[in-house]
């Protein structure tokens, strides 16, 4: 018997909560396999512990139909035997905000509190990809070990212990799952599961020498087999290698040492277990959907919550814990992958689409409570504006008011606001207001919705003002009269203070920075290619048929206003109706594409709206583009910051000689932006809800959309062997419906980390809110029973330098902020000045005081810090 090689087995389940079969089915399996588990453990001494998968959902799920077990279960957490947490569920690291990321470890180590104790381990066993900022999300909330499975290769390290490092220098001691999660894979003998880990210690995947390895004891719910205790007994005294039922905290206290190499890298590499690049793009809708929401919740909607509670309206902690666990529940690696079933998906899909209405109404709602409380009073009709960032910003909004006048003027203080109309059109008031009979007579008037463009200067930091709405008579100054001018050319250009756009007659479009001599020529392409893949993993087909989008004759016109010019350029295809079409080089489908590009006034950044309705199966639209940039790279922003990447020409050209399970073709990832660098500077490509980018020689493509028809397949291109997932067929994933894309072109000088990228993608997606307190209300509320100012700034911090990650009250106080900042620059960033009337101190991610913050506070480069702000101390 040898003694120099021991297998440590962690006893688990892993637990996809849904993926071929729905939350529903998956709950009835935990009840059985949760009770049969809290047995084992309470009757069984030699079983040391239970591993919940690393996600605190499954004591939710259980709890929530057999809560008569709550005492048992926190006994046995209190005792170290059921470990639970750090995760609320198994979330996606790649497409998912990084700010879910944060509440996920959160809410899961909260959960696992309030049960008696957090398993102090970042534990992924499956999630597609790992982020090179895993290491600082853990620290943040003061867990110092990580074990994971998919992404690494010998090429980031040769062992599979190691120190990882993240940008900002926050470090865990990781271990690899070498053999995966699946130790003890189905119900079979002992002996058959024991053989399995012997083969794996004899013929192990990674080099070197070594004699301690890791296992996990487990498999897709699966429950605990009775007999694995006395198994294991006998097996020391019967096999050739060593076996014991353990922690993770006994593995790490008998494997770690001092000389443990430190890696710095992100986890996308699929040598050994495969890493389903391809589920960035899958599900273009259900991925839109998810970003809205998030934008909706982090960028706008705590803010507001925060700014209210400040005021008098009381913080709803149940209505956002609910809405974030709900969300979250759609954030594991399959669900917001997309790789489900058809029927599972559109669970996910309604799952997200429930938090949107609650969320939007809870916003609505707290804007009219704001509206009315800051105007009481006061005659007159009125808008109010939130901005939601800490910092006094210009900002050019759209409104939507229905008044009984076609004509309007709106006033900031003394100043009648420029304003540029969108449409004004008729409606019947009787189908758009509640009850009607509170208008009276007016009910009987001709009512206009208007959309109206304004220019607003100095919004209040974190805060709001009230613009009054004046209805004018139709011979008085109207909004008619601002209304953009439409033209049909065959070339146009369009040009603000920063940036000057040409589109030629073949629909070309160039675009020049004013002030930087920046110049790039053919700017924008779409490009249609073939997609032989499923919903894990893009498959470029064998013999690809390319296809570019040609200007249709007479379809570019340009709208020229005085805050916004736009310009129209119908583009339109020929593509092959499906893959078998394609290998035929036949072409069946009429497809167009609408592109507008805007540019308003004061604007840095041109916008880009893409419009189409999907009429093709099985290919895939890139928006290249094509900026002169340095050969091969990029900068993407990540959870947290910036990282920099490019071609994998190492990896590429050895994944086929060494059979990896899929080849690393370089599409990646990104939070909101990508850019590419030049000479002089660069340009950025910001997206909304669009979270997959391909790195090419000569430029850089935005992967709009992907169409494709199976959960999974086998033998691809891309990814050789058998499939991943089942072979079912899932027509929901060619996206047969209409589409549409939002992105931003912002040229930069120096290096892209320099540039505030973060920033700025921040500030544009944190569209100020707004409510005309008029007519149209969709439910009738109490009036508020306190009185605000009629302007109001909570917190401001200054011009930015860092970006804003987060704006709420404190989970445990609601007299106290927390406000969670990030800097993604190359260097460290100090706090400067705090904002005055307030004691801050430094919080971790429990939002838990660690310290004072002063004006000397840093935050390093690519790192967080997290700050909590009160007016009375702690």
């Amino acid at each position: 018997m040898s003694m120099n090689k021991k297998a440590y087995i962690v006893p688990h389940t892993h637990w996809d909560r849904e993926w071929y079969f729905s939350t529903e089915e998956s709950q009835v399996l935990l009840v059985f396999t949760m009770q049969q588990i809290l047995e084992q453990l309470e009757s069984d001494d030699g079983l040391p512990c239970f591993v919940l998968d690393g996600q605190s959902v499954m004591l939710e799920d259980y709890l929530s139909v057999v809560p008569e077990d709550t005492e048992r279960v926190k006994a046995l957490v209190e005792s170290g035997k059921l470990l639970v947490g750090p995760w609320y569920t198994q979330t996606d690291q790649c497409v998912v905000h990084g700010e879910s990321q944060i509440r996920n470890l959160m809410w899961g180590c909260r959960d696992a509190e309030r049960f008696g104790a957090i398993m102090k381990v970042g534990y992924v066993p499956d999630s597609f990809g790992q982020s090179e900022q895993l290491p600082q999300l853990l620290q943040h909330f003061n867990i110092d070990k990580c074990v994971f499975w998919r992404g690494i290769w010998e090429g980031i390290c040769s062992n599979t212990e190691f120190v990882w490092r993240a940008p900002d220098g926050s470090e865990v001691t990781t271990a690899v799952l070498e053999f995966g999660y699946s130790a003890f894979q189905g119900m079979k003998p002992m002996d058959t599961h024991l053989d399995g880990i012997d083969q794996k210690i004899a013929e192990r995947f990674w080099p070197g020498e070594r004699e301690h390895f890791l296992f996990m004891g487990g498999h897709d719910q699966k429950p605990w087999q009775r007999e694995t205790v006395e198994a294991i007994k006998y097996a020391n005294e019967s096999r050739p290698y060593q076996y014991q039922l353990c922690t993770f905290e006994d593995y790490f206290t008998q494997t770690t040492n001092d000389s443990l190499p430190v890696v710095e890298s992100e986890m996308l590499y699929g040598k050994y277990s495969r890493i389903h690049r391809g589920i960035y793009s899958t599900r273009y809708d259900i991925k839109k959907l998810n970003s809205d929401v998030e934008n909706l919740m982090v960028n706008q909607l705590e803010p507001l919550l925060t700014v209210a509670n400040e005021l008098g309206l009381k913080y709803p902690y149940g209505l956002m814990e609910k809405n974030w666990k709900q969300l979250m529940q759609s954030h594991a690696h399959d669900s917001i992958g997309g790789c489900n079933t058809d029927s599972v998906n559109r669970q996910v899909k309604a799952r997200i689409q429930a938090v949107r209405e609650n969320a939007e109404r809870l916003q609505a709602i707290t804007l009219k409570q704001l509206a009315d409380a800051s105007t009481k009073g006061k005659e007159g009709e009125y808008v109010l504006v939130f901005n939601p960032l800490p910092y006094s910003r210009n900002a050019q909004i759209e409104l939507d008011l229905v008044l009984p006048t076609r004509n309007l003027a709106i006033h900031d203080g003394g100043q009648i606001v420029e304003m540029q109309s969108i449409s004004c059109k008729q409606v019947d008031i009787n189908a758009i207001v509640q009850d009607p009979t509170t208008l009276g007579d007016e009910r009987f008037r001709s009512w206009y919705r208007h959309r109206v463009w304004v220019s607003l200067e100095g919004l209040p930091a974190c805060g709001y003002r009230n613009l009054r709405v004046e209805r004018l008579a139709d011979g008085d100054i109207t909004t008619n009269a601002c209304l953009p001018q439409t033209t049909e050319e065959t070339s146009i250009s369009i040009v603000n203070e920063a940036m000057k756009v040409d589109v030629d007659k073949y629909g070309r479009v160039s675009l020049s920075c004013l002030d930087s001599g920046q110049h790039w020529d053919d700017v924008i392409t779409l490009i249609d290619g073939g997609d032989d893949g499923d919903n894990y993993d893009f498959s470029e087909p064998h013999d690809d048929l390319k296809i570019s989008y040609e200007v249709l004759e007479d379809a570019i016109s340009v709208s020229e206003g005085r805050l916004r010019s736009e310009v129209r350029i119908s583009y339109q295809a020929m593509l092959p109706a499906d893959l078998t079409e394609r290998a035929a080089k036949q072409c069946s489908v009429t497809q167009r594409i609408d592109v507008i590009l805007g540019l308003a006034k004061g604007s840095r950044g041109l916008e880009i709206s893409v419009e189409l309705d999907n009429q093709a199966n099985d290919h895939r639209v890139q928006l290249h583009i094509n900026g002169d940039f340095a050969r091969a790279q990029s900068v993407a922003d990540q959870p947290i910051g910036l990282i920099k990447r490019g071609d994998d020409a190492s990896a590429l050209s050895v994944w086929q000689a060494q059979e990896w399970t899929s080849c690393p073709v370089p599409i990646f990832p990104m939070q909101s932006v990508v850019a590419g660098e030049t000479t002089k500077g660069g340009l950025a490509v910001m997206t909304d809800g669009i979270r997959e980018y391909q790195q090419y020689d000569d430029s850089i493509a935005i992967t709009l959309f992907r169409a494709m028809g199976f959960v999974g397949k086998p033998d691809l291109k891309y990814r050789p062997g058998r499939l991943s997932g089942l072979p079912d067929a899932s027509p929901d994933s060619q996206l047969r419906q209409p589409l549409s894309f939002r992105l931003i072109l912002c040229p930069f000088s120096g290096s892209a980390f320099d540039a505030g990228l973060c920033q700025q993608v921040k500030e544009w997606l944190s569209t100020p809110l707004t409510l005309h307190n008029g007519v149209v209300q969709r439910f009738m509320i109490a009036p508020p029973v306190f009185t605000a100012p009629e302007a109001f700034s909570l917190v401001a911090l200054g011009t930015p330098e860092v970006a804003v990650s987060a704006i709420k009250v404190c989970e445990d106080d609601a007299n106290s902020i927390v406000i969670r900042l990030m800097n993604a620059g190359k260097g460290e960033a100090k706090l400067g000045q705090l904002p005055s009337g307030w004691k801050a101190w430094q919080v971790d991610g429990m939002e838990r005081v660690m310290g004072d913050a002063t004006t000397d506070t840093t935050i390093p480069a690519q790192g967080i810090i997290g700050l909590r702000l009160s007016k009375e101390s702690l």
